[in-house]
C-alpha cells in the first residue's frame, strides 16, 4: 500500500519555469485518485446571456470569484472552472483575506500554443509551459493544462498562479524570486497531501546525493537550465520557514516582502537572517528527504 501511494503521489507532481508553470511528464497521464471533490462558494458556471457561443468565438463562465474566458470547448472550459474553484478554495485556506479582498480573477485559457504565446505578450516559451500570470493579474493558461492534465495537477497550477494574482505579487518589480515563486509553491501544494519529497523530486535527488542548499535560491538560479531545481528549492525554503516559526510568521513574511518592505525576513523571524539559518535548514533537508 505504501509503494502504491507514492506511486500515485509520484504522478502528481509539478514543476516550475521562469515564465509560468511547466509540468513533468508525470502529470500528463495516469488516473487521478486522489483528487479531492471540486469545492467553491458558487456552483453556477452558466454564462450569461450576452455570451457569444459561435464556433472559435470566446465563451465565458463565470462563479464567485472567477471568470474564465476561452475560445476551446465549453466542456473544456468548464472543467477549468470547476477545478479553479478549488485551487482558489486552497488559496483562501491560507490567503483568506488577500481573496475575499481581491475581487474576481479573470482567466484566459489559449486554444493553441501560438494564442498563449499572444496572451502573454508574445514572448516565445518551451512547449511545456502551462500557465502564467500577466502584470495586470491575468491568469493565462496554456493547451496543456486543458488537454493533458490530471485534476491535481490542475489544481496545483491554478493555485500557484492564483496566489500570485491575489498577493499581487506580478505587479511588483524587484521582489526576491524565492519569496514570490516559493510562496505560490508552498500556498499550491499545501492542501495536495503530497510530502516534500514527492512534491520536490529534484531538491529530493540532489539531497540524497548530499549537494544540500544552505538558503534560498538566488535570483540568477531561475534563469537557464535549471529552473526547476530553483522552484524546488524555493518550495523547500518555504517549507523549512513554516516548520521552524509557525504559518503566521511565515504568512507576515511572505506579506511583507510581497509588498516591498525591506527587513521583512528579520521583522518576522525574530531577527534571523538567511545566512544565519545555513545549518538549520541543511538540517531539516536531511530530516525531511534522507
Amino acid at each position: 500500500m505504501r509503494a502504491t501511494g507514492r506511486r500515485q503521489r509520484a504522478r502528481q507532481r509539478v514543476v516550475l519555469t521562469t515564465a509560468g508553470v511547466a509540468l513533468t511528464g508525470a502529470l500528463l497521464s495516469g488516473c487521478d485518485q486522489q483528487a479531492s471533490p471540486t469545492r467553491g462558494t458558487s456552483t453556477d458556471t452558466t454564462p450569461s446571456a450576452a455570451t457569444p457561443s459561435a464556433p472559435g468565438v470566446p465563451s465565458v463562465l463565470r462563479a464567485t470569484g472567477l471568470q474564465v474566458t476561452g475560445s476551446v470547448g465549453r466542456p473544456e472550459l468548464a472543467r477549468v472552472l470547476s477545478e479553479a474553484q478549488t485551487a482558489r478554495s486552497w488559496v483562501a485556506r491560507t490567503w483568506p483575506r488577500q481573496v475575499a479582498a481581491d475581487g474576481t480573477v479573470r482567466l484566459q485559457v489559449a486554444a493553441d500554443s501560438a494564442q498563449f504565446a499572444r496572451l502573454r505578450g508574445g514572448v516565445p516559451e518551451s512547449d511545456e509551459l502551462a500557465a502564467s500570470t500577466t502584470a495586470s493579474g491575468v491568469v493565462v493558461i496554456g493547451p496543456t493544462v486543458v488537454s493533458g492534465l490530471t485534476a491535481q495537477g490542475q489544481r496545483v497550477v491554478l493555485a500557484h498562479e492564483l496566489t500570485h494574482v491575489v498577493l499581487h505579487q506580478t505587479a511588483r518589480a524587484g521582489l526576491s524570486r524565492w519569496v514570490v515563486e516559493g510562496s505560490a509553491e508552498y500556498t499550491a501544494y499545501r492542501w495536495t497531501g503530497l510530502s516534500l519529497a514527492a512534491a520536490c523530486p529534484t531538491l529530493a535527488n540532489d539531497v540524497r546525493a548530499g549537494r544540500v542548499p544552505t538558503g534560498p535560491p538566488a535570483d540568477t538560479s531561475f534563469s537557464g537550465g535549471q529552473q526547476q531545481r530553483a522552484y524546488q528549492q524555493a518550495h523547500g525554503y518555504m517549507s523549512f520557514l513554516v516548520s521552524r516559526y509557525g504559518l503566521s510568521a511565515w504568512q507576515r513574511f511572505v506579506l511583507q516582502a510581497s509588498a516591498g518592505r525591506a527587513g521583512a525576513f528579520a521583522d518576522s523571524f525574530g531577527g534571523a537572517t538567511p545566512a544565519g539559518l545555513r545549518s538549520a535548514y541543511a538540517a531539516f533537508l536531511r530530516h525531511s528527504l534522507l
